[in-house]
């Protein structure tokens, strides 16, 4: 089709820039200039594995360490060199051409070119990269560490804010933003599970932020989302490779399956009757309105990014790693489950809806195969539109019913998940864990039922009723003072009988001396030895600017949750007034 250009095609278009760019670059008999020839190797390295073009990667790769050699001046630029840079152009040239076509002609070719420029990493490929670390220098592994660090703690003062405020979604936005520089970093695709980390994170948000109501897990998902990529990035800091599988990964998986499944409830009419012969539906309802129609190029692209889907769940690394990247199409499904207006698109609908329940039912971890054979079989048929939209409903159809086959129980799966213990480390990060980790769950205390309102009041009210056996209101009582309270008093307490005086009813008289005893009344010269001077009430010296310090940590607590000015102008001010008290001692 020439009215369409998919991913492939614009492959082959930026790669072909880049070659020629290279090309201008080593043909000259002067050395080229070093940094060029190594950022446009990384960039045709890039672009390959973008497009999923693993042969053609792998030999960018082994050009990038030729090019780094040569700027390191481990290899010198002489003519043999300069001969095999202009080969390895010539022969990428050819591979380029042969994308749309590739066999495994190609694969051997793109690998011989790979043991010609990089003959010690010949071994190693694109796709069992994960087998063996990526070599990432210092500088990149300070950048990974530092932002890194700096996307877990934004995160982690979105859960709190989240925890405190259910609707204020700014701090969640906030995180999007501290995540732009490390998410634009063209090497954190060969560092898992960075990657499928962020891409979760943001998934996490956008579900939270699209519900519009509070979601009950969605502090703690955030704080472990902020564990697992602090625990990633120190480990790729570190160590230049994180562990896919880390608890706090699995933990963030699994509490982001139960936000994703969170509209996993709906079930069809007809289960809702009695299994006998009817009549259950006596008239056809009507459909929902679902006016979205999707043009013939807007389904290719879902056909194209289908198929992309189905590899990249095929080659992941680590149960997780699938996990996440299976979660990743659950938006793409809701998007194609909303289309009607012809067969085709009926057929489309059905099939989103039967794949989606297949990715919550865990169909991609326990059958990997059958479902990316199927969701790349799906994508197939959709890269075809425009050719034969009868023939392309029916393979639609066959294709949902096969999902639905692969599909376990919603319900059982969102209980497993739900009643999985979440493992966690000692290095996880305790200022998360402290803020939003679910509390230990003991006997219910009288502050469990008594809110800090009216009802709460008349709660307490109540309780000191009980537990004390108040009676009528006495003035007596109330010039001895309060009484302890019941919920921190020993237990033989509420076993001590109280007396309880008879008083006349409170709308009689009652006499002055009933009320205050001629000893009770405190003398003069007692009042003025408890008067003191208002200045020894105030701060002063090391009191006030220890005291000044605290409000500092408060202030930036403030700023860093994303407070305006306006709410910390009080804060400040008085920060500013404890100073000078200091100086003044």
């Amino acid at each position: 089709m020439t009215d369409r250009m998919g991913l492939t095609e614009f492959f082959a278009m930026e790669a072909g820039d880049y070659l020629e760019r290279l090309d201008a670059l080593v043909s000259p008999p002067t050395p080229p200039a070093m940094d060029e020839l190594t950022r446009l190797t990384r960039a045709l390295r890039g672009s390959a594995l973008m497009a999923k073009q693993a042969g053609i990667a792998t030999a960018a790769e082994a050009f990038e360490h030729f090019a780094r050699a040569a700027r390191e001046q481990r290899r010198p630029w002489d003519e043999a060199t300069r001969q095999l840079a202009v080969r390895a152009v010539d022969e990428f040239k050819i591979l380029i051409r042969q994308v749309g076509t590739w066999s495994e002609v190609e694969d051997e070719r793109a690998r011989a070119l790979a043991a010609d420029l990089h003959p010690e990493g010949a071994t190693q490929t694109a796709t069992d990269a994960g087998d063996t670390a990526v070599e990432i220098d210092v500088g990149t592994r300070a950048f990974i560490g530092r932002e890194g660090a700096a996307i877990a703690s934004a995160i982690d003062q979105a859960a709190k804010s989240l925890q405190q405020h259910p609707r204020g979604f700014d701090p969640l936005r906030h995180v999007l933003t501290v995540a732009q520089p490390l998410r634009g970093l063209a090497i954190l695709a060969e560092l898992p599970p960075m990657e499928d980390l962020l891409d979760g994170v943001e998934r996490a948000i956008s579900e939270i932020i699209r519900s519009g109501e509070p979601i009950d897990d969605a502090p703690l998902t955030l704080n472990s989302a902020a564990q697992a990529v602090a625990r990633a990035a120190r480990e790729l800091a570190h160590e230049g490779r994180a562990d896919p599988e880390a608890p706090e990964v699995q933990d963030f998986t699994q509490r982001l399956q139960r936000i994703v499944a969170a509209e996993a409830g709906v079930v069809p009419i007809e289960s809702l009757y009695f299994d006998d012969g009817g009549p259950h539906i006596v008239e056809q309802g009507t459909v929902a309105s679902r006016s979205r129609v999707l043009g013939q190029l807007e389904l290719v692209s879902h056909g194209e990014h289908l198929r992309q889907a189905a590899d990249e769940i095929e080659r992941a690394l680590s149960r997780t790693q699938l996990e996440l990247r299976a979660q990743a199409l659950v938006t793409t499904f809701r998007a194609l489950s909303s289309v009607s207006g012809s067969p085709l698109h009926d057929a489309v609908s059905r099939f989103a809806l039967a794949a989606r329940e297949a990715v919550l039912g865990g169909a991609p971890v326990t059958n990997t195969p059958a479902f990316v054979g199927q969701l790349r079989e799906a994508g197939l048929a959709l890269s075809e539109t425009g050719q034969d939209d009868n023939d392309l409903a029916l393979r639609l159809e066959e294709t949902a019913a096969a999902l639905k086959g692969l599909a376990e129980p919603v319900a059982e799966t969102a209980s497993a998940v739900a009643t999985a213990e979440p493992a966690f480390v000692e290095e996880a990060p305790p200022s998360a864990a402290e803020v939003v980790e679910e509390p230990p769950r003991s006997a219910p205390s009288a502050t469990d039922e008594e809110p800090a309102d009216l009802a709460g009041s008349w709660a307490r009210y109540e309780r000191y009723i009980n537990v004390l056996g108040l009676g009528e209101p006495s003035l007596d009582e109330l010039l001895a003072g309060p009484p302890a309270d019941p919920g921190h008093a020993e237990p033989a307490v509420a076993e001590i009988p109280v007396a309880i005086p008879e008083l006349p009813p409170v709308f009689e008289p009652v006499e002055p001396e009933a009320i205050v005893e001629p000893e009770a009344i405190v003398e003069p010269e007692a009042i003025e030895e408890v008067i003191v001077p208002i200045t020894d009430l105030c701060y002063s010296g090391a009191a006030a600017l220890e005291r000044a310090a605290s409000l500092s940590e408060e202030i930036r607590a403030g700023l860093a949750a994303g407070a305006v000015s306006a709410d910390l102008r009080d804060l400040v001010e008085e920060v500013l007034d404890l100073v000078e008290l200091g100086r003044n001692e």
